[in-house]
């Protein structure tokens, strides 16, 4: 199951650890792949990273897998829209979207993926990336 998710909205809620202080743009950026990373060795669902980013360019050196493609865009909700729209309905449910911006949120679940708030998704994530310390 695809999971696309809205970066900068997963990178500035307020259940990430990742800090974002704008010295350096790229850094919060860096720091959300290497947790991806972490993830896709437990996990086997490829994941979009989709990027607000001007000009459609992200100056961030990082070789696209099969498992996780980094996508800099102009508008990252325009762009999980339009996969939706471009997903075949009988597949949507098996896309995953991560955002807690209710336009992006509300459409996936009006267009029948599975609509996953940052919040959860964070969850999930440190769970895999520190799991002696989610049993505790």
């Amino acid at each position: 199951m695809a999971i696309v998710i809205d970066a900068w909205n997963l990178i500035r809620n307020r259940m990430s650890d990742i800090a974002d202080d704008e010295r350096d743009y790229l850094e919060p950026a860096r720091t959300l792949i290497r947790y991806l990373d972490e993830y896709q060795r437990t996990h086997r669902d490829p994941i979009l990273l989709v990027f607000d980013s001007k000009n459609e360019y992200l100056a961030i050196e990082y070789r696209n897998r099969p498992s996780l493609k980094v996508i800099p865009v102009k508008d990252a909700d325009e762009y999980i829209k339009a996969y939706l729209d471009k997903t075949p309905s009988r597949q949507r449910r098996n896309v995953r979207v991560v955002s807690s911006d209710n336009s992006v949120y509300y459409y996936a679940k009006d267009s029948y993926a599975t609509a996953i708030r940052a919040e959860e998704f964070w969850d999930k994530l440190y769970k895999s990336l520190k799991p002696a310390e989610s049993k505790k």
